[in-house]
């Protein structure tokens, strides 16, 4: 089976390809490769290497740009993906694509379920609505995984909160984390074996794609500090300063609470889905 995951540079294509072929062919086009932007460059692409499933790994999710770059944005998030499925439905060629929690408006203090309804607070969930929203229209046999706060180890991408936390406390900065800002951190290790796990089922439809437990952004902030000085990246856990998440005097509108319930895909795989305490030790391990 051939399998073209875009956004071959990324974060969650990595761990795809450190899983090796598994009976799969696949293809890690970069951005310059493959770009949502451009349906003729697509289109070749298709062509070129004739995939059975498509993974889109691909986003603009620079969230706080988004509310200010948003004809790029939309282009990317919306528009892209919705183009890529008009590409492979006449060539009967399956669609996985990644969504956000950020879809929800927080309202909600008990986690979202697939049948919840969204309702984005900012552009940038705007557009992931719209995009995962063409996609399955386009064709019910897409695959739609919403999943939230991607973390893991990369060879040349220090981008996730996790690099960010562990900089700071090396630099002796201070550190400060929102309360309310309430998600699920998800291992991309993880993250890509679902995905393809629910591959080999030809899973179609809305999946939450996330670890157990919800927690705090602050709190999150203090477990990986406190997991970091276990793992010998810092010597101390410096203090972390719970403040609201108005502080940060962001342009972009955040939902507080977005945790999302995984039961679905547990059920469909059969096997409870793990804490990210686990992926966190790993990543740290690696980093090391």
């Amino acid at each position: 089976m051939r399998i073209l995951v875009t956004g071959g540079d990324g974060l969650l294509a990595h761990q795809l390809k450190k899983m090796g072929s598994n009976g799969f062919v696949f293809f890690f086009p970069g951005h310059a490769e493959f770009d949502l932007t451009d349906p003729g460059l697509m289109a070749q692409r298709l062509g070129e290497w004739d995939p059975q499933i498509v993974i889109n790994t691909a986003a603009y999710n620079l969230v706080d740009r988004c509310e200010i770059e948003r004809e790029h944005s939309w282009a990317v998030n919306a528009a892209g993906p919705e183009t890529l499925a008009q590409l492979c439905a006449p060539k009967k060629i399956k669609l996985i694509h990644f969504s956000t929690d950020y879809v929800f408006d927080g309202v909600k203090k008990t986690p979202y379920g697939e049948a919840d309804p969204p309702n984005p607070l900012n552009h940038y969930a705007a557009g992931k609505l719209a995009g995962e929203r063409a996609v399955l229209r386009i064709s019910p046999h897409n695959l739609v995984l919403r999943t939230s706060w991607v973390f893991d180890w990369h060879p040349t991408q220090a981008k996730t909160f996790v690099h960010t936390i562990i900089k700071a406390a090396r630099e002796s900065r201070a550190l400060k984390a929102a309360t309310d800002q309430v998600s699920v951190p998800t291992f991309a290790t993880d993250l890509a074996q679902w995905t393809l796990d629910l591959l080999r089922q030809d899973a179609g439809g809305l999946i939450h794609a996330v670890n157990d437990e919800g927690i705090s952004r602050c709190d999150w902030t203090r477990v990986v500090l406190a997991e970091a000085v276990q793992a010998g990246l810092i010597s101390t856990a410096p203090p972390v300063e719970p403040v609201l998440g108005a502080f940060f005097n962001s342009a972009m509108r955040r939902p507080d609470y977005t945790v999302m319930s995984n039961e679905n895909l547990s059920r469909r795989l059969g096997h409870p889905l793990g804490s990210w305490h686990a992926g966190l030790r790993k990543m740290l391990a690696q980093m090391r």
